[in-house]
């Protein structure tokens, strides 16, 4: 029961860094002319993922981390809404991805940190320089200094959800616990 829970877990990690994978190859590959539709098409997801959310809530025990999935569901809602309905929202979207990248490589660094190196696994190093490496491409889209427009903005998003998507596969197969597999 355990051992078919954690191989879920495992599945359901390395599935959602493949789709990041090939969000960011369209993100890559559009061209100009598309921008806008990819942007509703991102807006669009939004909402749908925060419907699911919802549902998901409403079907659930209601627990506290629960209701914390919930807001996560109502502040996506929210955000879908205003790529949807705000102009000019690819500077928004690279604000958002930058947090967002910055708030993850920050936790995986501390994971690294506070737990690989502990546990003592061969390679604990590699967990860090990687977490700094994805803290920094947060960083240089908060910062934005080189580009000033969607399509160039979108590229650079692209690639570096691209190595983020790689770096949650590597993360994944250093922190797996069962090396029997």
């Amino acid at each position: 029961m355990l051992f078919e829970e954690l191989g879920k877990l495992k599945r359901s990690s390395i599935m959602t860094s493949i789709i990041f994978m090939a969000v960011g190859i369209v993100m890559i590959m559009c061209p100009a002319q598309y921008v806008n539709s990819l942007v509703s098409v991102l807006g669009y997801a939004m909402e749908i993922l925060a419907a699911v959310w919802i549902l998901d809530f409403l079907s659930s025990k209601k627990c506290l981390m629960d209701y914390i999935y919930l807001t996560g569901a109502l502040i996506l809602m929210l955000l879908g809404m205003a790529v949807l309905v705000l102009d000019n929202v690819v500077l928004y979207i690279g604000i958002i991805f930058g947090l967002v990248q910055v708030v993850s490589g920050v936790v995986n660094l501390i994971n690294a940190w506070m737990y690989a190196r502990r546990a003592q696994r061969k390679g604990w190093w590699v967990l860090v320089v990687l977490s700094v490496l994805v803290i920094l491409s947060g960083l240089i889209v908060l910062i934005n200094p080189w580009w000033n427009e969607p399509t160039k903005l979108l590229d650079v998003i692209g690639v570096m959800l691209l190595f983020s998507s790689v770096v949650s596969i590597v993360r994944t197969i250093f922190n797996w616990p069962i090396k029997g597999e």
